[in-house]
């Protein structure tokens, strides 16, 4: 999901009209407007504004990077919501993740994820050089059916 697009799902879930929006952020109508058809792309100032005006974090808005814990976590929210992937804690307490069907998407990276296990356990298991798996993750994917 762009950024445009999450900006536009967040502003019609809390009901706002992109005018209402704008005023709450102190931006244009059609800087709004132009986010959400992805024809400009916010600053990371006028992204804060947008996210503070809908009481979000600045974070579940932006292109998910990996600086931060914060960010990881929102990239991880992301998968949630695409691919159905959930937290939950085993029997002895320790935190798990694992992706819980939702539909074609979430089967698709199963098969995917169960790919980068096999081959990570490859290089566990010796089975494999360590730089035949980073080429391996290099050229992921190698066949254009896995995209």
């Amino acid at each position: 999901m762009t950024v445009g697009e999450k900006i536009r799902k967040f502003r019609i879930d809390q009901g706002y009209t992109q005018k209402e929006l704008a005023i709450m952020s102190g931006l244009s109508e059609s800087a709004i407007r132009n986010y959400e058809l992805g024809n400009r792309f916010p600053s990371s100032e006028q992204l804060e504004k947008i996210a503070n005006s809908l009481k979000i974090s600045p974070y579940a808005m932006s292109d998910p990077n990996f600086d931060t814990y914060v960010s990881v976590m929102h990239a991880l929210f992301a998968l949630e919501d695409q691919y159905g992937l959930h937290a939950y804690r085993d029997e002895s307490g320790v935190p798990q993740l694992m992706f819980k069907d939702k539909g074609h998407d979430s089967s698709n990276m199963l098969d995917n994820i169960g790919t980068w296990a096999d081959m990570y356990q490859k290089f566990r298991n010796e089975e494999i050089t360590e730089k035949e798996y980073l080429d391996w993750k290099a050229k992921y994917p190698q066949n254009q059916n896995d995209i």
